[in-house]
């Protein structure tokens, strides 16, 4: 597979045009006509004379590991008068017209590096009529043709409305990013850059926590990961670490558990476990789950009489409301929740409770998060990116807007593809507005079915030798695309 993206990567420029044999269904009467692709774009052959161009890039969102090599695989093939301009911190600094023109040298300083921070981010949502005559008026200043998008599913809702915004002066194409792994459309775009490296970095500190805790027979480790809505990032964690005790926001949602159902499994496995002389182990979770528990996702809206009547129950301290900042997406910051030091004090007291407290079980909390979205990318992203990169640099020069970067995995090979944004987007009943929806963990996918599958056998488990190695390439693309068996 790495081999592949690189082969495709290094190939020359080619043009791309609607795939007859290819249809996606649109929503009408949300952007004009003339973004209503009926078709994904797929390559036609070579590029022709192209008149010189200037191309705008922005980050959008938080960062994810491979930012810096999409902007190496656009550089790795500009041609000798094309342009690549960087808007500085995120879109709230292209609405200020803060940018810097990026160059071929600048490659050997960012190439394979992790962050953002050569161009900076922020998640200023551009939804305001204000707001898109200043991208108009920066746009034309500038002399810029293409603006690409580098950001997840909420960015990539407002490249859709900038590019009929910009319709006939600006064409705009986005880039899948996010760690979240919720950007998803099979199978023409089955993963993001970031989500590989954010979860193989996450899998190596909740393996180190899993090899101390059996060396020294103490301690339960009880690990919150990064992931909001969607559980795909605790799912991948899960299956290449085999944690003791793993709960994914999905599994509450099909289970209806509330906080109690979720500390009573928790507990349950502790106590397996001491039974047979094993009082340490780890626990894990996706912060997302405030979510689904309903609860916690009282508490979150400024209630917390359902989650201290819970509480009270099980004779836990009571806990008061939490200060949580939105985004002006409306995504709730849950990073700032303690929800790990929630569940261990209610682990305790359920304990004590049911007559099961024990002086050898103590329980540890963590947050793995911010990290992972700085590590530098593993080769999969590194090349995935550097690819993302170049198709959207192909797709600029073929004339397309209103389109998102994607790519089809099989066994025998790599295709690079532009996806209607249209076709990604659904009308969001909570919200009032057309949005691309983050697409939770599927019950049916492989990946989801081979953790449920051996999930039980994990709760007696300690990791043993030889060690696990790190998955290459993401296991769910292994799994669901590749039709490959899991890497032992």
């Amino acid at each position: 597979m790495i081999l592949k993206l690189m082969n495709e990567f290094e190939s020359d420029l080619m043009s791309y045009s609607p795939n007859p044999s290819i249809s996606v269904d649109a929503q009408n009467n949300v952007v004009r006509e003339a973004l209503m692709h009926p078709h994904i774009f797929s390559k036609n052959g070579s590029l022709g004379e192209a008149t010189p161009m200037t191309m705008g890039i922005v980050f959008s969102g938080g960062p994810a590991p491979g930012g810096h090599d999409v902007l190496c695989g656009i550089l790795s093939h500009l041609r000798p008068n094309d342009r690549l301009i960087g808007f500085c911190n995120g879109p709230g600094g292209l609405l200020k017209g803060q940018y810097k023109e990026i160059f071929k040298q600048d490659m050997q300083l960012i190439e394979g590096l992790g962050g953002f921070d050569f161009l900076g981010t922020d998640r200023t949502k551009i939804s305001t009529d204000d707001q898109f005559s200043r991208v108009q008026e920066v746009v034309k200043s500038l002399g810029i043709r293409v603006l690409i998008v580098v950001g997840g599913d909420d960015s990539n809702t407002n490249a859709l409305f900038l590019s009929d915004v910009l319709y006939g002066m600006c064409n705009v194409i986005g880039v899948p990013k996010t760690i979240d792994g919720d950007l998803v459309m099979d199978p023409y775009l089955p993963i993001t850059f970031g989500f590989h490296t954010a979860t193989q970095h996450y899998a190596s500190l909740v393996q180190q926590l899993f090899i101390d805790a059996v060396a020294t027979r103490k301690y339960w480790h009880v690990v919150k990961l990064m992931g909001r809505a969607a559980s795909h990032v605790t799912l991948e964690v899960a299956n290449q670490v085999c944690p003791n005790a793993c709960l994914l926001s999905e599994e509450i949602l099909q289970k209806k558990w509330g906080f109690i159902e979720v500390v009573d499994y928790f507990s349950t496995v502790i106590i397996d476990r001491l039974a047979a002389g094993k009082p340490y182990g780890v626990i894990i979770f996706p912060e997302g789950i405030v979510d689904v528990v309903p609860e916690l996702n009282a508490y979150v809206d400024g209630n917390v009489d359902p989650i201290n009547h819970a509480l009270a129950s099980i004779g836990a301290r009571p806990i008061s409301l939490p200060e949580v900042s939105e985004d002006s997406h409306g995504n709730k910051n849950m990073s700032f929740l303690d929800t790990e030091t929630i569940f261990i004090d209610a682990i305790y007291a359920y304990l004590n409770h049911q007559g099961s407290s024990d002086s050898s079980i103590q329980m540890l909390a963590h947050f793995f998060g911010y990290t992972g979205r700085s590590e530098n990318p593993s080769s999969f992203d590194s090349l995935y990116s550097l690819l993302l990169g170049k198709t959207a640099y192909e797709l600029a020069l073929s004339n397309i807007t209103g389109v998102i970067v994607g790519c089809e995995f099989s066994s025998k090979t790599v295709r690079p593809l532009g996806i209607p944004l249209l076709s990604m987007v659904t009308f969001d009943d909570q919200r009032q507005r057309y949005v691309i929806q983050k697409q939770l963990v599927s019950h049916t996918s492989t990946n989801f079915q081979l953790y449920l599958k051996n999930k039980a056998s994990w709760v007696q488990q300690d990791i043993g030798f030889p060690r696990k190695e790190v998955f290459e390439i993401p296991n769910r693309v292994h799994l669901d695309y590749l039709n490959e068996e899991l890497i032992e």
